[in-house]
């Protein structure tokens, strides 16, 4: 799940080492980004 209102910067190492490395699927990042998008008011393609 990602909370849109809790959007922060990590450092890369983070997500390469830390509790969340690992891979997602194309679809499912399309998706997150979409939401992302939604958030912070740009509109859908």
């Amino acid at each position: 799940m990602a909370k849109c209102e809790q959007v922060t910067t990590l450092d890369k190492a983070f997500l390469v080492r830390g509790p969340f490395a690992g891979t997602i699927n194309p679809s499912l990042m399309q998706e997150i980004e979409k939401a992302i998008q939604r958030a912070i008011g740009i509109p859908a393609e």
